[in-house]
């Protein structure tokens, strides 16, 4: 008989390999309160920093919170601000009144905001920025034939670029972009039809717009994007006017989510997606047989989740929607306190540490003492055995 020197380890293999030894408890989220009452989350960055708009009476301003610290942004001159979006350099993005009365995109980074201006019209607004600093959004361009479309913009270098419509299009809208430059939106297409003028989701890319799914999807949106060019937003649904399904459109191939409660109005979207291919949104659920609401979900490859079946009930706040996750599966939402819509604020969700269950701490423990129990053993065999 040979004794391995790897004997021990070849134990605590076995141990660890045990039926239950490797079972995980289900993922778990702690709630951290970012804002006051009035508060809503927009994005977040892989630091963990949140972004989103708080209102106070009649006035609204752009937040950030990073590093434990609540930030108020400000605006360009006017009243009202709201932030969008931010990237891993702390760069946010949005929109905020200046002083004369109208709404501009615009850019905060170290301390101050910045005006990014229009395509020539009277307003505009930033959705998204990347870690290349790149900007996208929409703007007003002055023309009177599209008056009252906003056009999609692209913004670098200190330039503002239209990023154009789907052929005869008045109008179009860019919400996401990712890391690699691609570019999510909505466009319209054609000309204007009654009741309804549709849009389109597509992508920008190479100077292009590219038109994604069937003709059935109009109404349709991309308003998230991973760095693996997958993208997620809201299709419509034939049971709810206006309304929408999530879908995540992997590579050519799109998926509708569903929706949380069947029973519900049959409405949900999905808000963005990390690189893992987590994605978060919104979506109805009954309340009570005459009542409906909103709850945020998660969506990791199954069906929708609720992510209200992932925190602490007892701390009473209901999480009414998820509009941004990061790679470390952080997630910028809104809850409300007790289901209660006048009482809402922005925060964050972590994720809470999975515990092996005790099953894995005996089956290691086992293993740990099979291993004792060799040493012991071991010197007392004789240098012959020890050698044989």
């Amino acid at each position: 008989m040979r004794t391995s020197p790897h004997f021990p380890r070849l134990l605590l293999s076995m141990a660890l390999a045990l039926p239950g030894a490797a079972a995980m408890a289900d993922p778990l989220y702690n709630i951290t309160l970012l804002g006051g009452t009035g508060s809503s989350a927009s994005d977040i960055n892989s630091w963990g920093d949140v972004v989103g708009s708080a209102t106070t009476g009649d006035v609204t301003h752009a937040f950030v919170h990073a590093g434990g610290v609540y930030t108020d942004l400000g605006t360009l001159g006017g009243t009202n601000s709201n932030a969008n979006g931010i990237n891993d350099k702390r760069q946010i993005v949005g929109g905020a009144d200046n002083g004369a009365g109208d709404r501009h995109a615009f850019l905060y980074a170290a301390g101050t905001m910045s005006d990014l201006g229009t395509l020539g019209g009277a307003t505009s607004e930033a959705f998204a920025i990347n870690n290349h600093g790149l900007v996208v959004g929409q703007a007003q361009n002055g023309d009177p034939a599209t008056e009252g479309y906003p056009q999609a913009f692209g913004y670098a270098g200190g330039t503002m670029t239209a990023l154009g419509t789907l052929p005869g299009g008045l109008g179009s809208y860019a919400y996401a972009v990712n890391n690699g430059g691609l570019v999510g939106g909505a466009s319209h297409e054609g000309p204007a039809t009654v009741p309804e003028y549709p849009f389109y989701a597509v992508t920008y890319s190479g100077g292009a717009v590219h038109k994604i799914g069937a003709p059935e999807l109009g109404n349709s949106a991309i308003y998230g994007l991973n760095d693996d060019d997958v993208a997620v937003g809201g299709i419509p649904t034939s049971s709810l006017p206006h309304g929408s399904h999530a879908f995540i459109r992997d590579h050519g191939t799109i998926t509708d989510l569903g929706v949380l409660d069947p029973t519900s109005v049959d409405d949900s979207i999905a808000w963005d997606i990390n690189n893992h291919g987590q994605v978060v949104g919104t979506s109805s659920v009954m309340i009570d047989p005459e009542h409906y609401g909103y709850h945020g979900f998660l969506w990791t490859g199954g069906g929708l989740v609720d992510l209200n079946t992932l925190v602490d009930p007892a701390s009473d706040w209901v999480i009414t929607d998820a509009s941004g996750i990061n790679d470390a599966q952080q997630i910028a939402a809104t809850a409300c306190y007790r289901n209660v819509f006048g009482d809402c604020r922005a925060v964050r969700l972590d994720v809470v540490p999975a515990v092996p269950e005790p099953g894995t701490w005996a089956m290691l423990g086992l293993g740990l003492g099979l291993v004792g129990a060799w040493r012991r053993v071991r010197p007392a065999l004789s240098p012959a055995a020890r050698m044989a």
